[in-house]
Order: structure tokens, then C-alpha cells, then sequence
């Protein structure tokens, strides 16, 4: 539910100063015209399958409309209004609210101890800190990030209930409540079972009574196709038969996926739905919280909800009660972005236009064409407003040297950890979210993340408080900024990506490096067998204790190469395919290459006892010692560095370490 990543915090006050925009209607035609040429373009570009989109405007639907295919097989095309997709996390917002609609009545508090709202469930904490509701609405409740193996399902008769699942699939708590954000499926699924205990009913059922009557989306449901063994009515036949396959684009064709299953912490992103009922839930926000009479939240809610309620700097986007704020063509917009298996997605509402936007593709590769939909539109129909007290790219670009001369861009050069990770898990060794900042032109510093390379621009006065630190992306506007720690040292970076904040490490720490430094040791381990074979021809003369030495240093080198070479082919299928990762991790294979490491491990301890002998009491040439003396070491770095990946084989029997 990717990435994207998530949301962050909100505090009573907005980003930008408010800017009154045209009251204008979307033209029509036109709009049909652009949105269609838009489209059908990236889907070939970006062989995509199937598409659907919908646009409100100053309270109408100004377009629905489906493009592609909802399943190729038999030819059935997206139909705006009758087609479910599956948007991921942007079922969020509907559990935000539904906790609002709760807190409205009286029955939740956002600031208290969420043990009081769940009195039996097995909260697993290490820091006295309560966890509260605007904690997990901002993504700040401590946990790590976890969902390699079991956030999706694709066996109906493995899906779990909310409760079981959040159980079962419970995180390590890393850090204190309200301190740093990282993003939380997990976190924000508990808000779904609070819900759920609260109201006394299942959160499906909640989400059909309180949200998708009243406003009359018959299309949207948190039910899924499960089997017999999950308690609960599933999803419809009718609605089934309108769910959009997801597929995959390799090798020049289209692979259909099956049904992902996300029930399991449901609150987080298993809605399904179509792009005509997202535009009631638009339109319904937009207009203080009803539509058609109906009201989900009284208005006064409805504008507290949209208020930022944290963020991690004064002039930085935020989270506004679950919805993530970003700056688009110089208007501040809330929404939410969603990803599964198949399907991307995006919702952005624009407060000061009155518009409402949500795309969803059925393809991964759809990625581009979601996360520019909404920029290109607004850039083409509402060009931004004046600066409204904001830098605009082009006078971040000519901000005067003279006002950064203290400034030293060592500072930020260097590598910068997402706090969205794993900590105590293997999922540490195969998911490594980081970023790099290296320096560019002209005091330019260039950023590198998720393999795409983005220049960050000086922002105009540095001299300024709000400005210290901050630069600029120049293509979109938005901000970033480096955080500083009392000694004045840059510790942070705060993305356009409100729900984590990159932290920067050292080289020891850099998770890449590590990985380097493991495969630069196959090598080693490969000549040690070799040279053995070789001197085994000279029957070189030498003592018992440095006899074994050398058998156990063959063994333990051949146990190595059969853990890292058993680990690359277990990996194969999960950079091949994505579903891989959710659906059948760990596998076999890659417990075997873990298995195999404990005994890589224990062979190389013991090798560490037989130096002794080596040293004090053989016959061994002095670079022969050394030599097997380096090899040792290698081997021994080997182990710290799999132990902080917590990829030993004990971990996976329950014990843990937190990571660095």
C-alpha cells in the first residue's frame, strides 16, 4: 500500500496562506479532451491496462470515466460507474473519518491511551509513552515497518480477521510515541479495530452503515471473496463479478494477478470501489462533510479534519487528521495516494478550488501517469496562484549566494535512512528505503531516490528562520528541508512525504554498504577452497591444531558461498515479480540460505578458537597465518553484519534484536 508511505502529523494551522481561486466551472468538452489525451498516452507509454478517473468540481461531477480493460480475457472495459478498483490506502480516509465521526460523538478521545478503547487486545509496547489516536493518525506510534509474507493473501482461506491478524502480525516497537513518523499499516488498522469495538459492530459493517449509505456509494464495500473460515458476510456476488483484474506488464504481454487479499487489517486498505462513488466521498468532503442532505460529519468536524495536526517543521507539509497534505501548482491539497499488488491510485482534494480528483490504474506500471494526473490538470486549469507567501521554483533558483555563504553543502551530502523500515526483522536485509545527497551545480544538490535523481534548488532567503535549510524542488514546487540536532549538526531530511522522515547515517550504518561489503567478501571465500586444493598437492608440513584450522576454514568459506549463493536465488522471484514478496515470503529456499548462515556462523566461531594454535603453536609460514588470520576476520564481519540485517537463522525462532 506503498508507498507509498503514508501520512504524518497535523497541527491547528494550514500550510500556506489560503488562496482564493476562480469559481469557474471545469470546461467540459475541453476537460474530457485533455483528460482522454492524457490518458490514453501514458497507458501505452507505461502498458497499462485499465484506467478510471473522476473529477469534481465546485460540488458537480464534472467527469467519470473508465478507459482500458477491466479484464482482457473476456473483453469487459472499465466502466467508471460500475467497475471496482482496489485504491489501497486510501481506505484510510475512511477510517479517519469514521474515528472523527466517533470522536464527534463523544466516544473517542484522540488524546487518550488507546488501552482504554481496547481493553483485552495484547498491545505490545516498550516505551511507558501512551500511544494515542493523534498518535496513529500521524503515523507516529513507534512501530516498525513490516509487510514482507503477510500483508496480502492470495488463498481465501488464509485470511484472517482484523483482530487475529493484528495479533499475529504484531510490529516491534523502535522509538517513543510522537516523536518520529513511519508510516504504519499497522498503526492505522488498530484505529480500525477501535472502530470496530467501540461501535460494536465489524469494521465492514461500519463502514456500510455510517459512510457508504448515507452517501449512497452501493459500489464501494471492505469485504472481500474470503472462505468459510473468516467470521463475517463476504463481498457480494454482484459486486465480484465487477472487480478489475490487476496485472503485471513482462515480456511484452499482460499476466492477470488474483484477488489480493487485504481484510486482514482491512482499516488500512482494502476498500474496493468505483471512481463514480469516490466522487460522492470527494464531493461529501469538500462540502464540510455531506452531500445530497446526508451528512457523515458535522461541518465543524469536517474543517477540523482538513487542519493540519502535525508536521515535522513550521512551513512543511503535514497530516491533517489522516489526510496528507502536498502542495500542488502552488495550492495546498489533502489527499491520499494507495498501492497493492496491481493497482495504483491517488485522491487529492484542492480546498481552495472546490476540486477533487481520484485516478486508479489496474497495472503497477500505471505509477507515472497517477503521480502526475493531478499536477498536469491543475497546472493546465488553475495556473498557480501568485506566490502567497511561497518561493516559487524559478526565484529559489536566483536566490542571491551571498545569503547561503555560511552555509556549507557538506553538511547535507551524504546518505539518509527512511524511518519506515524494518528494525528486527529480515525484512531490514532486503528492503533498504534510503536516499542519497550528493552536491550538484551552482550550489545545487542533486537527491537520489527509489533509483530516480532529482535536483533540489536553494530556496529564496536563507536568512530567514522558515527558509534555514530548505530547498526547493524546481519542477514541482515542492519543499524539502534538512532538520538540525542542538550541536547544529544535520541529522534529517524531511521529504515532500509528510508520514517519515529520512534520517541521515553514517557509512558503518549505511545499510547499502554492508551489502557491498558481504558480496566483496564471495571472493574471498571462493579462493580459500581453491588455495587448499592447491597446497594439498605440496602436503605442506604442519600441526594438528592447524590441520583442523584449515579443514574448519574450508568448511565454513563453503558454507558462505552456499549462504550467499542459496540467498541470490531465493531473491530471483521476488525482484521478478512483486506479488512474490507478499505471497511467499519467507520461502523454502530463502530459509534454507538462513538455516545455512547459523551454520556458516557457528563454523567460523569456532574458527576464531583454533587462531590460538595457528598462531602459537604451528608450523604455518607467517603469511599463511595472516592470510588465514584476514580470512576469519571476513568472516566474523560477515556475522555482525547478517545479525544486523537479523538474518541469522534464530531470529526467525522468535528471538530479536533491535537493528541499527
Amino acid at each position: 500500500m506503498r508507498t507509498l508511505i503514508g501520512l504524518v502529523m497535523l497541527a491547528c494551522s494550514l500550510l500556506a496562506p489560503s488562496v482564493q481561486a476562480e469559481s469557474r466551472l471545469l470546461p467540459r468538452d475541453n476537460l474530457a479532451a485533455f483528460v482522454d489525451g492524457f490518458v490514453e498516452a501514458r497507458m501505452t507509454a507505461h502498458d497499462i491496462a485499465g484506467v478510471s478517473v473522476a473529477i469534481v468540481h465546485q460540488g458537480e461531477l464534472a467527469l467519470a470515466k473508465g478507459y482500458g480493460h477491466a479484464d482482457l480475457a473476456n473483453g469487459r472495459r472499465v466502466d467508471a460507474s460500475r467497475t471496482l478498483f482496489r485504491p489501497g490506502s486510501i481506505s484510510k480516509l475512511f477510517t479517519w473519518t469514521a474515528v472523527m465521526q466517533l470522536v464527534e460523538q463523544g466516544r473517542l478521545s484522540l488524546d487518550a491511551d488507546i488501552r482504554r478503547y481496547l481493553p483485552d487486545f495484547p498491545l505490545e509496547t516498550r516505551f511507558d509513552t501512551p500511544i494515542t489516536l493523534v498518535d496513529l493518525m500521524a503515523h507516529r506510534p513507534g512501530f516498525e515497518d513490516s509487510a514482507m509474507g503477510h500483508l496480502f493473501e492470495d488463498d481465501p482461506t488464509q485470511v484472517q480477521t482484523l483482530r487475529d491478524y493484528l495479533i499475529s502480525h504484531h510490529p516491534t516497537q523502535v522509538r517513543p510515541p510522537g516523536t518520529l513518523p513511519a508510516y504504519s499499516n499497522f498503526g492505522v488498522a488498530l484505529a480500525g479495530l477501535i472502530v470496530a469495538e467501540v461501535s460494536g459492530m465489524s469494521w465492514e459493517a461500519y463502514a456500510e452503515q455510517h459512510l457508504f449509505t448515507p452517501l449512497g456509494m452501493a459500489h464501494s464495500t471492505f469485504r472481500e471473496p474470503w472462505g468459510p473460515q473468516r467470521p463475517g458476510r463476504p463481498m457480494s456476488e454482484a459486486l465480484r463479478a465487477e472487480v478489475s483484474r490487476g496485472y503485471a506488464y513482462r515480456h511484452g504481454a499482460f499476466h492477470p494477478g488474483g484477488f489480493a487479499f487485504i481484510s486482514g487489517i482491512g482499516p488500512a486498505g482494502a476498500l474496493s470501489t468505483t471512481a463514480t462513488d469516490m466522487a460522492r466521498w470527494m464531493l461529501a468532503h469538500l462540502n464540510a462533510g455531506e452531500l445530497d442532505g446526508q451528512r457523515i460529519l458535522a461541518a465543524e468536524t469536517a474543517r477540523r479534519m482538513h487542519l493540519q495536526h502535525a508536521t515535522l517543521a513550521p512551513g512543511l507539509p503535514g497530516l491533517a487528521h489522516g489526510f496528507i497534505e502536498s502542495e500542488i501548482g502552488g495550492y495546498r491539497a489533502i489527499g491520499h495516494g494507495g498501492g497493492t499488488v496491481h493497482f495504483v491510485s491517488d485522491l487529492q482534494l484542492i480546498p481552495a478550488l472546490g476540486l477533487g480528483v481520484f485516478v486508479s490504474t489496474n497495472t503497477p506500471s500505471g505509477e507515472a501517469l497517477v503521480r502526475d494526473f493531478v499536477r498536469e490538470l491543475v497546472t493546465r486549469y488553475f495556473p498557480g496562484p501568485s506566490a502567497a507567501g511561497r518561493s516559487t521554483p524559478d526565484s529559489a533558483a536566483a536566490a542571491p549566494a551571498e545569503s547561503h555563504a555560511a552555509l556549507s553543502m557538506d553538511d547535507y551530502v551524504g546518505s539518509y535512512l527512511s524511518t519506515r523500515r524494518a528494525y528486527t526483522t529480515v525484512e531490514a536485509l532486503l528492503n533498504v528505503p534510503l536516499a542519497s545527497i550528493g552536491a550538484g551545480e551552482e550550489g545545487d544538490l542533486l537527491l537520489t531516490w527509489h533509483g530516480r535523481e532529482t535536483r533540489l534548488a536553494r530556496a529564496g532567503n536563507r536568512d530567514r528562520e522558515d527558509e534555514s535549510d530548505t530547498f526547493v524542488i524546481p519542477k514541482t514546487g515542492e519543499r524539502v528541508r534538512f532538520l538540525r540536532d542542538e550541536d547544529g549538526q544535520v541529522t534529517q531530511l524531511a521529504l515532500p512525504i509528510p508520514v517519515m522522515v529520512m534520517e541521515k547515517v553514517s557509512a558503518l550504518k549505511n545499510p547499502q554498504l554492508r551489502q557491498l561489503a558481504l558480496g566483496a567478501a564471495m571472493p574471498v571465500f571462493a579462493a580459500v577452497p581453491v588455495g587448499a586444493w592447491l597446497r594439498r598437492r605440496r602436503r605442506p608440513r604442519q600441526a594438528a591444531g592447524e590441520r583442523w584450522a584449515g579443514r574448519l576454514i574450508v568448511a565454513a568459506a563453503l558454507a558462505w558461498l552456499t549462504t550467499f549463493t542459496t540467498g541470490m536465488v531465493a531473491a530471483l522471484p521476488l525482484s521478478r515479480d512483486a506479488a512474490n514478496v507478499f505471497y511467499h515470503f519467507p520461502s523454502p529456499l530463502f530459509l534454507a540460505a538462513l538455516a545455512i548462515a547459523l551454520l556458516a556462523a557457528g563454523l567460523t566461531l569456532v574458527s576464531v578458537g583454533l587462531l590460538y594454535p595457528v598462531w602459537r603453536r604451528g608450523h604455518w609460514p607467517y603469511w599463511r597465518r595472516l592470510r588465514h588470520t584476514l580470512v576469519v576476520l571476513i568472516m566474523v564481519t560477515c556475522i555482525a553484519i547478517l545479525w544486523s540485517f537479523n538474518a541469522l537463522g534464530f531470529h526467525f525462532l522468535g528471538f530479536q534484536l533491535l537493528g541499527t
